[in-house]
């Protein structure tokens, strides 16, 4: 079963007395996306939705979706295109070639990039001689908006079914964002959609916007990459490719009705206690 969105309103028909059917909506699907390993890192295969357990501010739930990592994946990578991006460039349409290679054929990939706004380079496909001339034809201009790019990319990327995720190659800097990075980064927790963000350059001088960066992965169950040297990009981009074709995706209707405007989230592997897991830690209601 697939869900087209981190958190999905669901609808019940309610009967009142005069016999007139009302709408309500009450209850909410969430997505998790789940990494496993064992005690030598490597990705633990073949786990199933029995293996799993989901709570949420501590009560259990009952897991309804389940992709294991054999399921496609839809990746978009947003690519920096700001003009302090000109010379870095060339490394990263190299490293996004390598990247290609390492996904399954039926994963489907979208390339974006962001100057001023976001922008479509090329649509989801799994046709990698397309998104690879998309990628090649890429030049670096333009001021920057990346929080404002970071959300809206996940919003398009919500209404698409199945395992997703947002691969980021930034130096940072934002000047032309209407969001700040709070703003962006409390709506990308609430959508959920992992974000693997590559930083370097500014990113790298600048203790506090570094953490802040690092926290959209961290927050949205994704990893963050410190990039000092961009001839260390292709190895960063084989990391992250193993990464995501070893995610888990699992899905269920909150029983909470705490009105709390933020739910925490635990998952477990209760007959698995040696194995390490990765995951989100909540979401924003």
């Amino acid at each position: 079963m697939k869900v087209s969105s981190a958190l999905l309103l669901m609808a019940t028909l309610v009967l009142p007395v005069n016999g007139q059917t009302t709408l309500k909506v009450d209850v909410r699907m969430v997505e998790v996306y789940a990494s496993v390993t064992g005690a030598d890192g490597k990705p633990v295969a073949s786990l199933t939705s029995q293996d799993f357990q989901a709570l949420e501010d501590g009560v259990p739930q009952e897991i309804q979706v389940f992709e294991p990592q054999v399921a496609a994946l839809t990746i978009a990578l947003l690519v920096d295109t700001t003009g302090s991006m000109a010379n870095d460039l060339p490394h990263v349409k190299g490293a996004v070639a390598r990247l290609l290679t390492l996904l399954k054929e039926e994963d489907a990939v979208g390339l974006y990039s962001f100057a001023n706004g976001l922008m479509a380079l090329s649509p989801f496909t799994n046709d990698r001689k397309s998104t690879l001339r998309a990628v090649l034809r890429t030049r670096a201009s333009g001021g920057t908006a990346l929080f404002d790019s970071l959300a809206q990319l996940q919003r398009e990327l919500s209404r698409i079914g199945g395992k997703k995720a947002i691969l980021l190659f930034t130096d940072g800097d934002d000047n032309s964002s209407a969001l700040s990075l709070e703003a962006a980064t409390q709506g990308m927790r609430r959508i959920g959609v992992p974000v693997y963000a590559i930083l370097h350059g500014r990113a790298l001088t600048e203790p506090a916007l570094l953490k802040r960066l690092e926290n959209i992965s961290r927050f949205t169950g994704g990893v963050p990459f410190r990039l000092p040297q961009v001839d260390n990009l292709p190895a960063v981009f084989d990391r992250i490719g193993r990464d995501l074709q070893n995610l888990y995706l699992l899905g269920y209707q909150s029983t909470n009705d705490s009105g709390a405007a933020w739910r925490t989230i635990t998952v477990r592997l209760p007959h698995h206690p040696n194995l390490k897991l990765r995951a989100k830690d909540g979401y924003w209601r």
